[in-house]
């Protein structure tokens, strides 16, 4: 095609000296395509680091660090066996009984005085009270206390109270101390019958009285064992666990 002819058709003239292109071919693409043809396109590379890194050598000039001690768990705490047991013991003493009799007449209760020695027999609802000699066998309780009022109280919460109306003679209200033997077992829980007989020591739930401390209230004269103290006449039962207990 001539020059003219290009002309023509707006096309320009050829230049076989244009770099990058064979002689005597037609430039049919603008210098601008041209210029973006040979633009370099930078090529993003990613670095990916290794987090295997090598172990550091040990320098010889420096002893080893000690391996690290794992905290220890803190021992459990050793239970008090002595707590224990006299929160078991605790559990079978029971405050003292409340005994209520009737007399139509004055009966042996409204002559009772403090020191004597006393039967009392049957339950709780259907009593008998009677005095007898200290030394008797059927003596299983003293006399502490004679109130005057049947509103007084013992004083203390171990005391047997045994409360008795008379029709035709005065009322009569007695603190009684059980008479227990050192050594012997008993069953201080019992909720129907009074006193408190001796039982076999391999009998479950009962307790050993261990210890009788005489002219003394002070609980701590127990121990480890379980308290059961009077303040008239001053006296301290010690309590331990049965054989089955």
């Amino acid at each position: 095609m001539s020059d003219q002819a290009r002309k023509a058709l707006g096309l320009g003239s050829v230049k076989p000296s244009t770099p990058g292109w064979r002689s005597g071919l037609p430039c049919l693409v603008s210098r601008s395509r041209v210029i973006a043809w040979n633009r370099r396109v930078p090529i993003r590379t990613k670095v990916i680091m290794s987090t295997d890194a090598p172990a550091p050598t040990p320098n010889p000039n420096f002893p080893p660090a000690p391996p690290q001690q794992q905290e220890q768990a803190a021992p459990p705490k050793k239970k008090n066996i002595a707590v224990r047991i006299l929160t078991y013991i605790a559990g079978l003493i029971v405050v003292g009984l409340v005994i209520y009799g009737f007399n139509y007449f004055s009966s042996d209760a409204a002559q009772t005085k403090a020191g004597d020695c006393a039967s009392l027999s049957g339950t709780r609802t259907k009593p008998e009270f009677k005095t007898v000699a200290c030394g008797a066998a059927e003596a299983n309780y003293t006399v502490a206390k004679v109130l005057g009022s049947l509103s007084e109280s013992c004083g203390g919460k171990y005391y047997d109270e045994y409360t008795e109306t008379a029709r035709r003679g005065p009322d009569s209200k007695l603190c009684l101390l059980p008479n227990l033997a050192e050594g012997s077992c008993y069953e201080l829980d019992n909720p129907t019958n009074v006193g408190y007989p001796a039982v076999d020591c391999g009998k479950s739930g009962v307790l050993k009285l261990t210890k009788v401390v005489k002219d003394s209230d002070d609980e701590s004269a127990c121990g480890d064992g379980a308290p059961m103290a009077f303040s008239e006449p001053k006296t301290v039962f010690c309590f331990e666990p049965g054989q089955a207990a």
